[in-house]
């Protein structure tokens, strides 16, 4: 087995298409990381509101939640490279017209940049991510994809280190302006990156299915939304992983995204300690995605999946006792390490069963629900905070006891417990058993 996993795992570093995607993966990860937490610091730093940092995330989730659907058909329908491109590109030249204003000082005008900016990277957030999610299966054979999912999620959460440390580097200039200068050009950079992949001709793009087009020629945007719907919702337990999705992103996005960096401020600590715990969060999901690597996804395992989201919960309430970074710290790896190892599997299983002209609708049907009540969650959270109904501490005992009750209670639905009973999962476990079986021979032999 260590060998089959040595070989597949050399093979994907030999393969030029995955290393490109790879390293743009890596680099505008990175800068989205410290974006998200430079802009959040921004908020806070120089105005002091609560209410003012929900907005700015209510602002970026929505355009998620409107395009999502549609960026879905879009790389179910266009060459997904080109998708990828042009989203790191305006991300680039955004933040290059956020720098400018900040340098001619905006005054009254800063509310209308931080949200038009925030509203712009959710709606080119919205178009990236079903690209991103759906490419894989083109570039490499289903037999690698655990490897493959284990390898990206670990270059996209290395954002989650590397992130923090930039933006600490960052903050400690004190030059707002230079900063997300700086992010603009690491975006390129990226994109340049994005620019040597290359795929497969019949790879470049999905057609919509045969049996959803119209008599008259080519399906419209709202027929593809509709035909991605109903087959999402056709098949039980993409449902199920859907609907888990939506309800614990409700108890996760707001108290993680709003709480913390107001608790840190409640505690009288500084920028680096927000960014240290980040970077804590970042590296946890590195190990997970590490681990989760060399345990092949979890495969025939994934009834400890739920147990992943019942510790992630725990996590998470138990940053309300926080009253030393060590402790916080310990918490947030904790998080991270559960994300990575409950995420990669279900991903790898959605890219198994799901056919490749609805894996972009499918995935991008998995985003908008990762966030659909994300704006619900912000404006739930900044209420509770602007009313002095709760704290930021309490927010995070809450969501995460919710979130604990939510994840064990998969373990309650046969469907769930059916899960890898899917013929396509089945055939590609036999798949990988074949391979695996074919590299000891190999190696056995004289």
């Amino acid at each position: 087995m260590a060998m089959a996993i040595s070989t597949t795992t050399s093979a994907l570093w030999k393969n030029r298409s995955f290393l490109s995607l790879w390293s743009g993966t890596i680099l505008s990860a990175v800068a989205d990381g410290a974006f998200f937490l430079l802009l959040s610091w921004f908020i806070v730093d120089r105005t002091g509101s609560e209410a003012m940092l929900g907005a700015a995330l209510i602002c970026m989730s929505i355009p998620r939640l409107l395009f999502m659907l549609a960026g879905g058909v879009a790389a179910d329908r266009w060459n997904r490279k080109w998708i990828m491109l042009a989203s790191i590109l305006a991300r680039s030249l955004i933040l290059l017209g956020f720098s400018l204003a900040l340098q001619n000082e905006p005054g009254t005008w800063l509310y209308v940049f931080i949200y038009g900016i925030a509203a712009l990277f959710g709606t080119v957030d919205a178009f990236f991510w079903p690209a991103r999610s759906s490419i894989l299966p083109s570039l490499v054979s289903r037999e690698q994809l655990a490897f493959a999912n284990s390898l990206m999620e670990i270059s996209q959460q290395i954002s989650m280190v590397g992130g923090p440390v930039v933006s600490a580097v960052l903050i400690r200039t004190g030059d707002y302006p230079l900063m997300f200068l700086i992010l603009a050009v690491a975006f390129f950079v990226g994109a340049i990156f994005l620019s040597a992949l290359r795929l497969a001709p019949a790879q470049t793009a999905s057609p919509a299915p045969q049996q959803d087009a119209p008599a008259s020629g080519k399906s419209s945007y709202f027929q593809d939304i509709w035909s991605g719907i109903r087959f999402t919702y056709s098949i039980p337990i993409l449902t199920m992983i859907l609907t888990t999705s939506l309800v614990i992103n409700m108890m996760f996005s707001g108290p993680i995204n709003m709480a913390i960096p107001l608790h840190v401020k409640d505690l009288g600590w500084d920028g680096s300690a927000y960014s240290s715990l980040s970077t804590a969060l970042g590296v946890g999901t590195i190990a997970g995605g590490i681990l989760t690597g060399l345990c092949k996804g979890f495969r025939g395992k994934f009834m400890l999946l739920p147990l992943f989201l019942g510790v992630m919960g725990i996590g998470m309430s138990s940053l309300f006792f926080m009253q030393q970074l060590l402790f916080g710290l310990i918490g947030m790896f904790l998080i991270g390490m559960m994300l990575s190892m409950t995420n990669i599997p279900l991903i790898t299983y959605i890219q198994t069963i799901v056919p490749s002209t609805m894996l972009g609708r499918v995935m991008s049907l998995l985003a908008l629900m990762s966030i659909g009540f994300g704006p619900v969650s912000y404006a739930l959270c900044s209420f509770l905070l602007a009313t002095k109904a709760a704290t930021s501490g309490v927010l995070l005992l809450a969501g995460g006891i919710i979130f604990t009750c939510s994840g064990l209670s998969l373990l309650l639905f046969r469907t769930f417990r059916n899960i890898e009973q899917h013929p396509d999962w089945r055939r590609s476990a036999a798949g990988e058993t074949t391979l695996n079986s074919s590299v000891s021979s190999t190696s056995a032999a004289p």
